[in-house]
C-alpha cells in the first residue's frame, strides 16, 4: 500500500537523526499487520531515517470486549513475539550502527512468559538480542479492559543511550501517571521520552452551564498529556499512536502520533482520522534539551528541594555497543 509522508526538516545539522513515526492503522491481521510494519521499515531505509517508532500492539491490533476472552487469548498467543524470530533476524539484519542509515526500530507486541502475557516494547538493534528481558519494557499500568488479558510489569524502566542522545519509554496509559515519566526525566536524566499507544478518541465531558462539551475527550487528554509530559520534564515527547477503527469494537483511535519539544510545543503532528507516516529530519536532541533549559532547569531547582527522586539505581542500558562490550 501507498502511505502518506508528511516530512519536516529541523535543522541543517545533518548529523543528527532522522526519525520516522507510524500513525498506523491495525488490524487484528498479524499478516497484514506484519506486512504493513515491512513496507514501512524499506520506506525508512529508502529515506535515510535512523529511528522508526510503531505504535502500541502493532502486530496483533487491540484487544477488544469478547463474550470468551478465550477468543482475545487465543489471538495474542498467535502473535507473541516468541513467535517472531524469523521476522525480528530479518529485520535487524538489515539494520546498522554506522550512525547513517536506519539503527533502531521501537515496536510493541505481546510476550508471553509461562501462563503470563505482557503488554511490551521491543527494540531492534544491530547488536542487542531483541528478546533479553533487560532490553524489555513490560507495560507497568493497565487500565481495566487489558487486566482481563495481561500481567501487569514490575516497576522497572527502560532507558538506552543512543548515539543522538537518551531514551526512556513507556506504553499508552503509563502516559497519565506523571510519576512514571518525571522518574525518567529527573533520575536518569534522558532527553526523550518515547510513547507508543492504542490511544482511544471518543469519549464525553460536558459542563451544560458554560456551554463547555467534547465528544473526543481522550483525544484532548493524548495532546495535553504529551505536551505536558514534555513541558514539565524539559525532554522530547516522541508518540506514535494507532488510528482509525478497531474491527471488532469499533472504537475509534485518535492517530495524532507526534513531536513535542523540550517546551511542551508541537512540532509535528499525524491526522486524527488517516494513516501517515511522520518523518522528522535532523532532529536535535540532545542540543534543543539543554537550550530548553538555559532559561529555568526544572530538575536542578526540583533536586535543590526534593533530592529524594535521585537515590534510585537508574538501570540504565547502553545501545551502541554489544552487550558484552
Amino acid at each position: 500500500m501507498e502511505f502518506r509522508v508528511i516530512e519536516r526538516t529541523f535543522s541543517d545539522d545533518e548529523s543528527k537523526p532522522s526519525i520516522l513515526l507510524a500513525n498506523m492503522d491495525t488490524t487484528i491481521n498479524t499478516e497484514t499487520n506484519l506486512l504493513k510494519m515491512e513496507q514501512v521499515i524499506q520506506l525508512a531505509h529508502e529515506r535515510d531515517v535512523n529511528i522508526v517508532i510503531f505504535p502500541e500492539l502493532c502486530v496483533t491490533g487491540y484487544v477488544w470486549d469478547a463474550e470468551d476472552d478465550a477468543d482475545v487469548f487465543e489471538h495474542l498467543r498467535g502473535g507473541d513475539n516468541n513467535n517472531l524470530t524469523h521476522w525480528m533476524n530479518n529485520v535487524r539484519d538489515s539494520l546498522t550502527d554506522s550512525g547513517s542509515g536506519l539503527e533502531y526500530v521501537l515496536y510493541n507486541n505481546v510476550r508471553g512468559m509461562g501462563d503470563d502475557l505482557y503488554n511490551s516494547t521491543f527494540i531492534l538493534h544491530p547488536h542487542i538480542d531483541p528478546n533479553d528481558p533487560q532490553f524489555i519494557y513490560d507495560k507497568i499500568f493497565l487500565p481495566p479492559i487489558e487486566c482481563r488479558f495481561f500481567t501487569r510489569g514490575p516497576d522497572r524502566r527502560l532507558v538506552i543511550d543512543t548515539k543522538w542522545g537518551r531514551f526512556g519509554f513507556l506504553i499508552c496509559y503509563d502516559l497519565t501517571f506523571i510519576e512514571l515519566a518525571r522518574k525518567y526525566a529527573l533520575q536518569h536524566e534522558v532527553d526523550a521520552i518515547v510513547t507508543m499507544a492504542q490511544w482511544n478518541s471518543e469519549s464525553i465531558r460536558e459542563y451544560p452551564g458554560m456551554n463547555v462539551r467534547t465528544d473526543h475527550y481522550y483525544g484532548f487528554l493524548w495532546d495535553l498529556m504529551n505536551s505536558s509530559k514534555a513541558a514539565y520534564n524539559q525532554v522530547w515527547s516522541l508518540a506514535a499512536n494507532s488510528v482509525g477503527r478497531h474491527p471488532i469494537s469499533e472504537e475509534y483511535f485518535w492517530g495524532g502520533s507526534g513531536v513535542w519539544a523540550p517546551s511542551g510545543m508541537n512540532v509535528l503532528q499525524a491526522s486524527n482520522i488517516h494513516e501517515e507516516l511522520l518523518l522528522i529530519r535532523n532532529i536535535d536532541i540532545e542540543g534543543q534539551t539543554e537550550r530548553e533549559k538555559d532559561e529555568y532547569n526544572y530538575r536542578l531547582d526540583f533536586q535543590g528541594i526534593y533530592s529524594d527522586i535521585a537515590g534510585e539505581d537508574p538501570r540504565i542500558k547502553y545501545l551502541d555497543d554489544p552487550p558484552n562490550g
